[in-house]
């Protein structure tokens, strides 16, 4: 009942991986999880997805439903961090105090530890020992078989933990909320070093690659030497960083409150986003993470966005979008859905969830092959209008495929190119002709439209139709963004922020 799957296209496998595009392939809904404080868990072969007060385990592969906890009545607790799968049971932790192991093949319930407070941490579980750290500064190793503690007793840094508990060697790092790194051993968790951040940072989570951590502090950039604490190299900007730093074995990238983009070498140097800006699109909803040697970025406007590195160029963006037609309280559309979260990845893809619900698989290997759709226009197919400026053209467009690469939409009038204006987390291509530009009234008769756009696998729309000008009528009223034009012909489905109605 809660599941739906779809394929867009049927196809053969690329031969070479890093050329595919990811393609949206099938789509689970589970209960509405505004601000869902739980990112998805991936398994060997099941997604583990926290919808506040319920778990669904969902088939990799497909987005079938294997199982959920609780099988009946919802939790009275919300799930908090990741699930984390592994010794046949999956881990859940509630803002109750609960951490709960499942069956990983069935979902029930095989052992609950209370801790002193939530574990709001994403628990970490290695050599089968799960480590958990809590709102109120307590870190605790169980025995993932039995739950049993494993240290005589939790270490407790007083301060919340958020992020990802990460390990180098036998130490274990986190950050807190006051600004201060600890590291401490796994066996029997002793404190090693803790460094207090000159400055409050926003985002504590530090990020470990190669034998380096990385934070960001307020105005700053920070490398850290692991094994003891000691600051490598630190950068300071005029500007605050609100995220935590993305780093792998080649770069750093950092994300200014401007939504400027910056790119480092392991030395410190910027290699990119200094001489020439790189502005990101959209506002960030979380840090961005590289994966596979590109940055992914999750938005506040339902989009995902992939750049290149270390040049940072756009290179695949998608907007997550409810069915057309889809409105909330106040009559307004739907333009797209909001992510509750970064993507989380899947040996081939990722997977992405929003607030509605709604947890998207991309993947790769599946080749695109349908073309993205115009589901809306205005002027519609044969509207008697007037020439006179000024003029006010509009069009949504829609891909859920792959989604549609903005360098490709382009509005033609008559064979010739109009200066449209395409916004990709509403699908609005806009056109506005005014008096004194270069724009002059169409004169009477017959004009064609000519909408043309391309999806990232390279699809390409070519929508045209007529329109008829006499310059004998009155010139209509600007239309308001609560009107409604004619009816078009729908699109597929497929969405949450609001757009305007043209």
């Amino acid at each position: 009942m809660r599941r739906v799957w779809w394929w867009l296209a049927l196809g053969t496998v690329w031969a070479v991986a890093e050329a595919q595009i990811p393609a949206a392939t099938w789509r689970f809904f589970g209960n509405p999880a505004p601000n869902n404080p739980a990112l998805p868990g991936v398994g060997k072969q099941t997604i583990y997805y926290p919808c506040l007060n319920r778990l669904y385990a969902v088939n990799m592969e497909d987005g079938t439903l294997k199982w959920q906890y609780p099988a009946d009545a919802p939790l009275n607790t919300t799930i908090l961090g990741q699930p984390v799968e592994g010794e046949g049971l999956v881990y859940i932790g509630t803002s109750n105090g609960n951490v709960l192991a499942l069956d990983a093949q069935t979902g029930s319930l095989r052992w609950v530890f209370t801790a002193d407070s939530a574990p709001t941490a994403r628990p970490l579980l290695r050599d089968g020992v799960l480590y958990i750290g809590t709102g109120r500064g307590e870190v605790y190793a169980l025995n993932a078989r039995s739950g049993e503690p494993v240290w005589r007793e939790p270490y407790r840094a007083d301060d919340y933990i958020a992020g990802q508990l990460v390990t180098d060697g036998e130490t274990l790092f986190f950050g807190t909320n006051g600004g201060l790194v600890h590291a401490i051993s796994l066996a029997g968790g002793r404190r090693r070093w803790v460094l207090r951040l000159p400055a409050p940072n926003y985002d504590s989570q530090p990020v470990l690659a190669g034998n380096t951590l990385f934070l960001t502090s307020s105005d700053s950039v920070i490398a850290l030497n692991p094994a003891s604490g000691a600051a490598r190299w630190t950068r300071r900007f005029n500007t605050d960083f609100r995220l935590a730093p993305a780093a792998d074995e080649n770069y750093v990238v950092v994300l200014t409150r401007e939504n400027r983009m910056f790119v480092f070498d392991h030395s410190g140097r910027i290699v990119a986003g200094d001489k020439e800006p790189i502005e990101v699109r959209y506002e960030p909803l979380v840090a961005p993470e590289i994966h596979a040697g590109k940055l992914w970025v999750a938005t506040r406007r339902g989009t995902i966005l992939c750049y290149s590195l270390p040049e940072g160029k756009l290179v695949w963006m998608y907007t997550l979008r409810p069915p057309e037609g889809t409105v909330d309280a106040n009559n307004r559309r739907v333009a797209y859905l909001a992510l509750t979260g970064k993507p989380v990845f899947i040996p081939n893809g990722f997977v992405v969830a929003t607030g509605e619900g709604n947890l998207t698989a991309f993947q790769y290997g599946w080749v695109d092959r349908t073309m993205p759709q115009v589901v809306r226009t205005t002027p519609a197919i044969g509207e008697l209008l007037s020439g006179q400026l000024p003029l006010d053209f509009f069009a949504r467009i829609r891909d859920d495929g792959t989604g549609i690469n903005p360098d490709s939409v382009q509005w033609l009038l008559n064979d010739e190119p109009l200066p449209a204006e395409y916004e990709p987390s509403l699908g609005e291509l806009t056109v506005r002709l005014r008096a004194g530009t270069a724009a002059k009234p169409l004169p009477d008769g017959r004009h064609t439209m000519t909408i043309i756009a391309s999806d990232w696998a390279g699809n390409t729309l070519r929508y045209t139709w007529a329109i008829y000008i006499d310059n004998s009528l009155r010139r209509a009223p600007a239309r308001s963004q609560q009107q409604q034009p004619p009816r078009q012909p729908g699109g597929r489905g497929g969405g949450g922020g609001r757009g305007p109605d043209f």
